[in-house]
């Protein structure tokens, strides 16, 4: 049979259309992702690049151990480190342009330490309390490549995975016949309670079979509430891998329960062994000892030097940088940080740097985007985000103002932030349109409908908004920035869906005459109407509208672009670039005095806003409470004492939470995160990065973010549409009849 040659073309005309919508059309909202301390080229030596998990989201971190973490000898945990080798291609201030990382020069490094089990902690014993069942009062724990596993026999060489380790203020209550699902499919079984007795009989099982048995009595003695468990592996014998405590049993008005607590579970029969030669994720481990593991990279990498380019060097880690010179003090140079990908659903947390309060003084207790992922950040701004005056974005800061209870290393003990001395500042900053950098544009070829090259963006509790006249007090939600190599393309009967009750619909697409005529919406009311004419001139390309809104006139709000139009086998497109509009209907107005989230506006210029907290906060010195100072935003701390190179002394960050869908909807550009420094919420009283596959991909400034998903095309007829010739008489007696009803 011989084909059909329109069928075929049809054909073709579908895969070429399903590969186009696969490359270049509207994208979604970037990847969230768990972020490192972005580093300048410029400015850092070579032996600076260097991040602990104070610095990198990404690996595991515990407050109650940070004094150890970030200790300059002897330190615990992981670090990633860059260090020179062969003297070529050096990395840092000396090369600023230089993105090779040579072979062996990117080095992983992790180091277990001590955990009190929560049975030993909580209940408060020590070496001549403690049941000689548990072969001591710790267990040791290593992380390896963010997730925290236990090393065997304190042998950084046999990991065990920590299937559950029990929170201390968690019970479980469990009546007869439940099932305790604890994870890696392990499994505890109540099989009967017994009030009377004070007794309760259960199991342990893994995957259906059981592994132990017992009866515990709950008789307020401490070994006999104690359950412990061992068995052979890894690469000794009777080795304990179970611990759970029956706190208590009680009747309720049908049934007997039985509380249990400080349940600590290992993995026995899966032990990772580590040995020298491995391959683990592009590392080679070159050394494997009982206290320390060192990995490092097995080829070169080379960096691309695009802010919207992930360059991995593990299956989920990878390098951020800003574009070949941009971010950076120097033009040869760039921003790079570390980042991890995000690939699973969960609750995660993005943290700020952490202090110790007997080492920092109450003026250094100062985050900006750089150090609390829960600000706004753009590495391609880096250098201004950073700079120690007239910097740009947000800031959050200790100010010391009554003289009392001062925060910081001469009181290493307060924890009470007086009212008005946690000051939150935003200040805009320019950022070009997408057709004035994509295009190349400058001050003599921008067109002049669009009254210069840039707007302002300007941060508000790290959602970046429009500066209105380049105003701080008056701001509009950034609907759509259409990313620089994002396409959309639209037939004649396509609505695209910007968000906000925004939308295009393409009414008409001709060919012949290079011309597209759409319409935008908001919410089905039409607001403009035009026709372009894609002749490869900007002035007859670009489409502009403005509107009375805020405080000026004539201002504009909606930005597109058409690239082109093109005939496929049935129907004709129109491609539509550098989108960009904002909600010019829902402007936001700061003024003195305004509440917001807790804080008072203190100062509302047009250049920039501060605010100050209404009320003190009074911390509570907890490793698992959150103290909130706004709606979403809190100071994480450790225990008082812990972490802290002062017993009086403590660690604290601020935090806020950031849930990972299962399947993430599209967001507008608001609700996207950017820069994520993210540490995963976990069951355990620690904090604790998952092997989860992270901040940031970072969306780098407004240059970064098209949130305009992507909509299915409606069905049109497949006869050839006709030129515009008549439409565009018509078309210019309907928008007189427009523009003389807006005047009125």
């Amino acid at each position: 049979m011989k084909p059909n040659n329109r069928s075929l073309s049809h054909l073709l005309f579908i895969l070429f259309t399903v590969c186009m919508i696969l490359t270049s059309s509207g994208s979604a909202a970037p990847d969230p992702c768990i972020s490192g301390l972005p580093l300048d080229t410029n400015e850092t030596s070579p032996d600076e690049f260097c991040w602990d998990s104070t610095t990198f989201g990404g690996l595991y971190y515990s407050a109650n151990k940070h004094k150890d973490l970030v200790a300059s000898e002897d330190w615990w945990g992981e670090r990633l480190q860059y260090t020179e080798t062969d003297g070529q291609y050096e990395l840092g201030k000396n090369n600023p342009r230089n993105h090779v990382i040579g072979e062996d020069e990117l080095v992983y490094s992790t180091r277990q330490f001590p955990n009190k089990y929560k049975v030993v902690s909580e209940l408060g014993l020590d070496a001549n309390t403690t049941p000689s069942e548990l072969g001591g009062m710790v267990y040791y724990k290593l992380p390896w490549f963010g997730k925290p596993y236990v090393a065997v026999e304190n042998d950084a060489t046999q990991l065990a995975n920590l299937v559950i380790d029990q929170p201390g203020s968690d019970k479980k209550i469990l009546k007869a016949g439940d099932v305790w699902d604890l994870g890696k499919n392990y499994s505890l079984t109540v099989n009967q309670v017994d009030v009377e007795g004070n007794k309760v009989w259960f199991s342990l099982s893994k995957e259906g079979e059981e592994l132990e048995s017992g009866i515990v009595d709950a008789d307020g003695t401490i070994e006999n509430q104690l359950f412990t468990a061992k068995a052979d592996f890894g690469d000794g014998n009777d080795q304990l891998y179970f611990i759970t405590y029956v706190d208590s049993v009680f009747m309720s008005a049908t049934d007997s329960f039985a509380v249990f607590k400080y349940t600590w579970l290992i993995d026995k029969n899966d032990i990772l062994i580590i040995k020298e030669g491995d391959e683990y994720q592009g590392f080679e481990v070159k050394e494997a000892s009982e206290s320390e593991l060192v990995l490092k990279n097995s080829d070169s990498i080379t960096l691309n030097l695009d802010k919207d380019v992930k360059n991995y060097f593990t299956d989920s880690w990878y390098f951020q940088t800003s574009d070949e010179g941009k971010g950076s003090t120097s033009p040869n140079g760039y921003v790079i940080y570390p980042a991890k990908e995000l690939s699973k659903p969960g609750n995660y947390t993005l943290r700020g740097l952490p202090f110790d309060t007997n080492v920092a003084s109450s003026d250094e207790f100062c985050w900006d985007s750089t150090t609390f992922g829960g600000l706004y950040y753009s590495a391609n701004k880096h250098k201004d985000f950073v700079s120690s005056e007239n910097w740009w974005g947000e800031r959050l800061q200790y100010i010391e103002t009554d003289g009392q209870y001062e925060l910081g290393k001469n009181n290493p003990g307060n924890h009470v932030i007086g009212e008005g001395e946690l000051v939150y500042s935003t200040r805009q900053f320019p950022n070009k349109y997408k057709v004035i950098s994509e295009l190349g544009l400058d001050a003599n070829t921008t067109p002049s409908e669009l009254g210069g090259m840039v707007y302002y963006k300007l941060p508000w509790f790290a959602k970046p908004y429009v500066a209105v006249e380049n105003d701080a007090t008056q701001l509009a939600s950034l609907v759509i920035d259409q990313s620089g190599s994002d396409k959309k393309m639209l037939k004649a009967g396509d609505v695209w869906d910007f968000g906000k009750g925004y939308s295009l619909t393409v009414n008409q697409v001709d060919v012949e005459g290079n011309k597209v005529w759409f319409s935008l919406y908001k919410e089905g009311e039409e607001l403009e109407s035009g026709i372009v004419d894609a002749d490869g001139t900007v002035e007859n390309q670009l489409f502009t509208a403005k509107a009375d809104f805020g405080d000026g006139n004539d201002q504009l709000y909606f930005i597109t672009y058409v690239d082109s139009v093109f005939l496929s086998s049935y129907y004709s497109f129109a491609v539509f670039k550098y989108t960009w509009l904002i909600d010019k209907d829902n402007i936001l107005v700061i003024e003195n005095g305004d509440e917001y989230q807790g804080f008072e506006v203190k100062e509302a210029s047009e250049a920039e806003l501060v605010l100050k907290n209404s009320d003190s906060i009074t911390l509570n010195l907890d490793k698992d409470a959150k103290n909130y100072f706004t709606d979403s935003w809190y100071f994480q701390t450790s225990d008082e004492g812990k972490g802290s190179t002062s017993l009086n002394g403590y660690v604290i960050y601020p935090a806020t939470g950031v849930v990972i869908e299962a399947e993430d909807a599209p967001e507008s550009v608001e609700n996207s995160t950017e820069n994520l420094n993210m540490t995963q919420d976990s069951n355990e009283s620690e904090i604790i990065s998952s092997d989860y596959s992270p901040d940031a991909s970072e969306v780098e400034d407004s240059e970064n973010k098209n949130n305009s998903p992507e909509e299915e095309t409606g069905e049109e007829s497949s006869a050839k549409l006709p030129g515009f010739e008549i439409l565009v008489g018509v078309y210019g007696i309907a928008f007189c009849r427009v523009f003389i009803k807006r005047r009125n």
